[in-house]
């Protein structure tokens, strides 16, 4: 379609539109509005956006992140610099001292990954991160479904 028949039938839609009568609102219309804004009101502030929630809410969400931003932060450098499970190890089991059987058991895994996460090197560490992150992608997409579909409305 060339520039002048678009011209032409924007002002014949135009033309067309203006004729047509005004229409009303619905009497319900209002009603409806305002019950659908006080209904947001009435939601517990844990099912609203986080810029609404209480302030104490939001700064242990927000300490939680960044606590959890920064341990992930330090242990990738940890991994990437070589730290090696014995020095790591004798740090945390003096703080866990109480839990030495659990302790035995996490540092022999901690000490498996790490062997083969150096065997098979940055490749592999970007693949299982990518990895990772789309299946925690897919499991907020599913409980996101379920969700919906639980309180789902008639």
């Amino acid at each position: 379609m060339n520039e002048q028949n678009e011209k032409q039938l924007e002002q014949l839609i135009h033309r067309e539109l203006r004729k047509l009568p005004e229409l009303p609102a619905p009497e319900t219309l209002v009603h409806r509005v305002m019950l659908a804004a006080h209904a947001k009101e009435r939601e517990p502030w844990w099912q609203r956006s986080w810029w609404t929630w209480p302030l104490w809410a939001q700064m242990i969400s927000l300490a939680t992140f960044v606590a959890c931003a920064g341990l992930t932060s330090y242990l990738a450098g940890a991994v990437w610099d070589g730290l090696n499970v014995t020095s790591l190890s004798t740090a945390v089991s003096q703080w866990l001292s109480g839990y030495a059987p659990i302790w035995e058991a996490l540092k022999a895994l901690f000490g498996a990954v790490l062997l083969v996460l150096q065997k098979l090197g940055q490749p592999a560490l970007f693949v299982a991160g990518g990895s990772l992150l789309l299946v925690y992608f897919l499991c907020v997409g599913v409980g996101t479904v379920c969700f919906r579909f639980a309180i789902k409305r008639a």
